[in-house]
């Protein structure tokens, strides 16, 4: 039986992710994103977008953990990758890992969603 373990939800204006691209550039991809994240979003029409759904879907993984952003939990210890069909999936590394352990968290599952002007994200950590 699955159980629900923890829920994140987190919007951020892409307008915020395009004005930190312009100021730091490749220092904020290699802080915040893995280069599977990176090359992915590049690949797109408009990369900003679905970067700004990414961020936010690592901050809502860190909501369902009841932690957020930092000291055990990194950045780049949450991973936003996809399926074969284009199911946005999460791959936890490192820090990520070790708390979902810790917490009994079996499986996290996320929703993206993104427009010129937001990304979102949902995350459900399931038991």
């Amino acid at each position: 039986m699955t159980m629900i373990a923890g829920i994140g939800i987190d919007l951020i204006e892409t307008s915020r992710i395009r004005d930190t691209l312009d100021k730091f550039g490749d220092r904020f991809f290699r802080r915040v994103f893995t280069p599977k994240e990176v090359d992915y979003c590049k690949s797109m029409k408009f990369p900003d977008r679905h970067l700004a759904a990414r961020f936010a879907a690592k901050e809502a993984v860190g909501k369902c953990f009841g932690t957020g952003i930092g000291g055990g939990l990194g950045w780049k210890d949450i991973e936003i990758t996809h399926s074969e069909l284009g199911e946005p999936l999460v791959e936890l590394h490192g820090g990520g890992l070790e708390l979902a352990q810790r917490l009994g968290i079996r499986e996290v599952r996320v929703s993206l969603s993104h427009t010129e002007s937001y990304g979102c994200a949902v995350a459900v950590a399931e038991k």
